[in-house]
């Protein structure tokens, strides 16, 4: 008989707190505990959790968060994300108690000072993925397509609850016209990203980057070739091309941090009488119905 692989599931936590506060927040008042704990992200991220745990049967669970807002990335460049505003009030004690929350679960919530959960979920990625695991990435975040591969797949959060995309190493041709995952960060290097204030090239928008990667492959073999590039594109690759390798650079998902974590602690083996003692501390009556 076959051996059945392992499956992790990472989980993008940020990805699942935000998406969790803003599906109710706006919409009449904030939820709150009897003593005044706002729970609107933590109790929508609780049903996110667990109906991919429920679909996708994973055999063993991380949740990667971020440490603060700086990370190596400001130090590269100090205007990276600096065109996001604070998070509401109501959210803010919500990061803390949300690994309240997964410690319940018994699995792993990691985070590390100076980096973002995207690099926690891709040195995670590419340590675990093998020919006995593969690497699901539950997110929200395409920036995590550069960590696909034959073990790994991206797991995409689409709009409305229980609805997934999920993008397999094959896939990536189709959907973004790109030969190879590590294009993704060329493609961020030439265009930039304004949700994450990452600069790029002026002027160049993803047609335009896909069609020199699709030529040159690279950055680097876009340059190497730039006398094959005319008028005034040719002109502002040059004029931009520190600014396009900074982008580059901070497009990178690094999938070499220093992290300790035990493998057996990630194995999905929850103790229901702690989840509900965990629910009813945070008055999550209507979530019991979930454990069965």
């Amino acid at each position: 008989m076959e051996k059945q692989k392992n499956r992790l599931l990472i989980v993008d936590s940020m990805a699942l707190l935000f998406r969790g506060f803003y599906a109710t927040y706006g919409f009449g008042p904030v939820m709150q505990t009897k003593s005044g704990l706002y729970t609107n992200a933590i109790y929508q991220y609780i049903k996110y959790f667990m109906d991919a745990v429920k679909k996708f049967q994973p055999t063993h669970i991380i949740c990667a968060t971020d440490m603060g807002k700086a990370t190596f990335r400001n130090e590269l460049y100090p205007l990276y994300k600096a065109n996001r505003g604070e998070p509401p009030l109501e959210l803010l004690p919500q990061f803390d108690l949300v690994k309240e929350v997964v410690d319940s679960f018994d699995i792993p919530f990691v985070g590390l000072s100076g980096y973002e959960a995207d690099d926690i979920m891709g040195t995670f990625a590419k340590k675990y993925a093998n020919e006995d695991t593969h690497v699901y990435i539950l997110t929200g975040d395409g920036d995590t397509l550069q960590l696909l591969d034959e073990n790994t797949s991206i797991i995409m959060m689409k709009k409305g609850f229980g609805n997934y995309d999920v993008i397999t190493l094959s896939d990536l041709k189709d959907r973004k016209g790109l030969e190879h995952p590590s294009q993704i960060i060329e493609l961020k290097g030439l265009m930039g990203d304004p949700s994450d204030n990452i600069p790029g090239c002026p002027n160049v928008g993803p047609k335009t980057a896909e069609k020199l990667l699709l030529a040159y492959r690279t950055i680097d073999g876009v340059f190497a070739a730039i006398h094959e590039v005319s008028g005034k594109l040719q002109q502002r690759l040059l004029e931009n091309k520190d600014q396009i390798y900074l982008s580059r650079e901070l497009a990178a998902i690094n999938t070499l941090v220093p992290l300790d974590c035990v493998w057996n602690s990630c194995h999905c083996n929850f103790d229901q009488d702690k989840i509900k003692d965990m629910f009813e501390r945070f008055e999550f009556n209507s979530l019991m119905k979930l454990l069965a």
